[in-house]
């Protein structure tokens, strides 16, 4: 569950377009069929003002009192609070001018960088003492910045702080989960930070003959639907069966280290939600360890 609380709601500027200002002050719009938009401003026009930025106040109670209520509600489920965003996102999505900032500002891009790590740390234990078992970052890179950094800068200014944020969440007994859209590359460098569960929601695009050897070699867990930019969008139910029935076989193995996924936005998919219902059908028809054991599956490659 996410505990954002936008300061307005989408309200419509023309025919076509809705705008809507977020909890961080950020200027969004979105167009007609689509869920999400993005964003066109951000709050803060420069880095000389990042001291006296104004955040949200992550640390005040009434924030996670939703949240709490909604677990309290179901008490046998596995609980993940959605983090706002990773340092780079948030980071990004303020600042209009961040790739330029990057490489010519980096001290003060660090302050701003700060202070949005222990934001996010604060809403860890906001969490916590909601009653999650894990926390998740979601960082759509493709949707917020159409050039994403060098995997090099990565490594050098946001690995670390992924570290930190993981060793963070396993101090308060919180599995690390981690949303990555276009930097598959790194899922490595994710797997070395200390995430505990990565949600990919192409699973086809990084290959599960190397998702097959990360989770056996790194003991690390793969959250997937089949693959919604392939595999999906083909309506196909022989080809959406087969995928689902790989991953079971080859990312599950009836051990672990395997999440079905479903991916719960078929519309901006533009497809029929049908379609994902045999990939559904097939997880919990073989997602069995006493299917996994019986003669009737198909033994995954080696």
């Amino acid at each position: 569950m996410h505990s954002d609380t936008p300061l307005d709601d989408w309200h419509r500027v023309s025919l076509w377009e809705w705008q809507r200002v977020d909890q961080w002050g950020n200027l969004w719009k979105k167009s007609q069929g689509c869920s999400r938009g993005k964003i066109i401003r951000g709050a803060l026009r420069d880095l000389t003002g990042v001291l006296d930025f104004h955040f949200p106040d992550f640390d005040h109670p009434l924030r996670y009192l939703p949240i709490r209520k909604a677990f309290s509600l179901t008490p046998d489920k596995w609980h993940i609070g959605l983090l706002t965003g990773s340092t780079f996102e948030i980071a990004r999505s303020l600042l209009d001018n961040y790739n330029t900032a990057l490489l010519e500002n980096p001290l003060s891009l660090k302050i701003l960088h700060d202070r949005i790590d222990s934001l996010l740390k604060m809403e860890m234990r906001g969490f916590k003492e909601a009653g999650a078992q894990g926390v998740m970052i979601v960082e759509d890179l493709q949707e917020i910045c159409p050039a994403p950094i060098e995997p090099s800068l990565w490594r050098e200014e946001f690995q670390p702080r992924l570290v930190s944020l993981c060793e963070a969440a396993h101090g308060l007994g919180l599995k690390m989960i981690m949303h990555s859209v276009q930097e598959t590359s790194l899922i490595p460098e994710f797997i070395d930070a200390g995430v505990d569960c990565i949600q990919l929601d192409c699973p086809m695009a990084q290959g599960i003959d190397l998702l097959e050897y990360l989770r056996d070699r790194y003991h690390v867990t793969f959250w997937c639907p089949v693959d919604i930019c392939t595999t999906l969008k083909t309506g196909n139910e022989k080809i959406i069966r087969a995928q689902a029935s790989e991953l079971l076989q080859r990312l599950w193995k009836g051990e672990g280290g395997f999440i079905a996924g479903y991916h719960w936005d078929t519309h901006s998919l533009g497809i029929d939600p049908q379609f994902q219902e045999y990939a559904v059908d097939e997880f919990i028809s073989k997602g069995r360890r006493d299917f996994m054991q019986s003669p009737h599956r198909h033994p995954h490659r080696s």
